[in-house]
């Protein structure tokens, strides 16, 4: 009904003449929604639910309008990127061509930071899901951010590690530029709240064998264990799905398994750690944990039906991530209908309207770089084989 309302005050306060202008139209208005997501490649967990987020919004976005006898009708047009920048700046010059204004993704850091320019110069809205590096961070150009940036989740980890009781951090991540901004923040963070930590292992997008990685991490533990047999250990992994392989050869190395492992929002209920039983076996062990954007249990009722859907239609429970696509798919819709269309008002239209929507993860309040204002997060951990939400951290403190 909130959606309902919110329509119609669009309706009752269009000018006459508009009004007359669209009683001559008899097809509807076209909102061209786009998407970069991950079907394929790393991050694959998040692109296709993200996928199965976008057309259920879709669905339901239509549905209304129908019942509003609005003249409004949502077609989306969902490109793979697997994960790789140039693929996403290659599709969203497809998605250009074909008169898409609106684009939802892309979902990581790197390829935002691919696209970024492409998107400015053309005037098209864009609205990631996962990118969360502070380095895009940047006033006035046409990307939004529905996840909180680095500095809110690395603060939010760096509080769970040390209410664990963990005083000494190695970090191992994924260099580019969403991973290393979480990996950097986090290290922050933790140096911060008390605790210490050792120059960071990084490695290339394109590594695919981690033998000399992981081979490095074990040294590098078993160095602090000798040094400081009373250290707390903990290993911060900011990564994709690639977190499988390198699950895959610390599982063989006693001192790696012996310690607490802790993720970025990029491995946060992935579905490719529970693939592999001798992984998924790994990750309980070491009470795998990474955070998640929080939802609110007081609106379950709100977020739970739609959650189940996309479920249906993929087969695991979407996160938060996926969950705001549904909510940027409405906001786009509602500033199309707003703006009756005008390219020259997309933007400070969608931005209006994502300040005071408020959808099933909450309000979509963003700061003055577009990048979402909250900063309340689940934690999950991988138990027996499944993702299991464990803890949350919400203004600024950790509770279980």
């Amino acid at each position: 009904m909130r959606r309902l309302a919110f329509l119609l005050s669009f309706v009752f306060v269009l000018p006459v003449v508009a009004q007359k202008r669209r009683a001559v139209e008899p097809s509807p208005g076209t909102i061209r929604i786009g998407a970069l997501f991950s079907i394929t490649g790393d991050g694959s967990t998040l692109g296709n639910a993200s996928a199965a987020a976008l057309e259920l919004a879709a669905s339901d976005i239509n549905a209304e309008m129908q019942t509003m006898r609005l003249p409004y009708r949502v077609e989306t047009f969902i490109e793979d990127t697997a994960h790789v920048p140039a693929n996403a700046l290659a599709k969203l010059e497809a998605l250009r061509t074909n008169n898409v204004g609106y684009v939802i993704g892309p979902q990581s850091s790197a390829e935002a930071a691919a696209v970024r320019e492409l998107a400015n110069a053309n005037n098209i809205v864009l609205v990631s899901q996962g990118s969360t590096a502070s380095s895009l961070a940047i006033p006035n150009d046409t990307l939004f951010r529905l996840a909180p940036n680095d500095k809110l989740e690395g603060a939010a980890i760096a509080a769970l590690m040390r209410a664990d009781g963990i005083d000494t951090l190695v970090e191992l991540s994924r260099d580019d530029a969403g991973n290393a901004g979480l990996r950097d923040s986090t290290k922050n963070a933790f140096i911060a709240a008390g605790g210490t930590a050792q120059n960071a292992i990084t490695y290339s997008a394109t590594t695919t064998d981690f033998t000399s990685i992981v081979t490095s991490l074990g040294t590098i533990v078993r160095g602090i264990k000798n040094a400081k047999p009373s250290a707390k250990i903990a290993i911060y992994l900011s990564a994709f799905d690639e977190a499988v392989d390198i699950f895959d050869l610390a599982r063989l190395d006693s001192d790696l398994t012996s310690v607490r492992w802790y993720g970025g929002d990029g491995v946060v209920q992935s579905q490719a750690l529970l693939a592999k039983a001798a992984v998924a076996s790994f990750a309980s062990t070491t009470q795998f944990t990474a955070p998640n954007v929080g939802l609110d249990d007081a609106t379950r009722d709100v977020w739970q039906p739609v959650s189940d859907q996309i479920k249906a239609r993929v087969g695991f429970t979407p996160d938060a991530y996926a969950l705001s696509v549904y909510d940027a798919a409405w906001v786009i819709a509602l500033s199309f209908v707003e703006s009756r269309g005008a390219g020259d008002l997309r933007t400070t239209s969608f931005a209006r309207n994502l300040q005071r929507y408020w959808g099933l993860t909450g309000s979509t309040a963003v700061d003055a770089n577009g990048d979402r204002k909250s900063g309340n997060f689940d934690f999950w951990t991988i138990r027996d084989g499944q993702w299991i939400r464990t803890g949350q951290y919400v203004d600024g403190h950790v509770s279980r």
